[in-house]
């Protein structure tokens, strides 16, 4: 799926799966306020809670955080606060170019959050909804289980080699290695200096760009 032409990078796949929080929208100024205040009203140590939330579902991370409480109730509290409250949610950097370069069957997004809580955030990034959407919701393990990329691919008809994964976080790549498709790392969440699953990591969508794209084959061009 990686070759060179002429020094420049392509990938080719026939879809493309992306993650959302950190890869199309950035809501990390949201997230953390958010889950600051949470952690703040039941005395819980800020720093601590929220290096262990991005790139999870909110209620697998609230028993590891909070054993004592009702994970379920509290892990509702935080996706609908965050729905009601998009402020600082905006797109990233070459999100809107990349989504207009492909076709709707061409793409889907496969996140941890709950569809509301994603459907509001692409809305306040003013970015396209996706024909399809799997998320947090949508299985029963979160990444970094391979279930909702495995799902996506499904419903997409597409076999895993035929796919693309774009993740932002640790947990998101290997969930894409579980699921035995390629991965891209995006931006500065995941951890770039270390050796990890990812097949590339660039700093920005904004330096992927669709060059060529067919009924069964998009050609992908990264800038160096």
């Amino acid at each position: 799926m990686t070759k060179k032409n002429k020094d420049v990078k392509i990938l080719t796949c026939r879809v493309v799966l992306f993650d959302l929080d950190g890869v199309l929208v950035d809501s990390i100024a949201n997230v953390e306020r958010h889950w600051s205040e949470w952690a703040r009203r039941h005395q819980l140590d800020v720093t601590h809670v929220l290096s262990h939330i991005h790139g999870r579902r909110t209620i697998d991370s609230i028993p590891e955080l909070a054993p004592a409480l009702p994970a379920e109730l509290e892990a509702r509290y935080l996706n609908d606060m965050q729905t009601l409250d998009t402020r600082d949610v905006v797109a990233m950097p070459g999100a809107k170019e990349l989504l207009n370069q492909l076709a709707p069957e061409q793409w889907a997004i496969v996140t941890s959050g709950p569809a509301t809580l994603a459907r509001a955030r692409l809305r306040a990034a003013k970015l396209p909804l996706p024909r399809f959407l799997i998320s947090g919701n949508d299985v029963t393990k979160g990444k970094p289980h391979p279930e909702g990329y495995l799902k996506g691919a499904a419903m997409m008809n597409a076999d895993a080699e035929d796919c693309l994964i774009i993740e932002d976080t640790i947990p998101g790549v290997e969930a894409a290695h579980a699921a035995h498709i390629p991965s891209i790392a995006v931006g500065a969440t995941y951890p770039h200096t270390e050796p990890g699953k990812a097949d590339l990591w660039i700093p920005s969508l904004a330096l992927l760009h669709v060059v060529d794209s067919e009924e069964d084959e998009i050609a992908l061009a990264v800038s160096e």
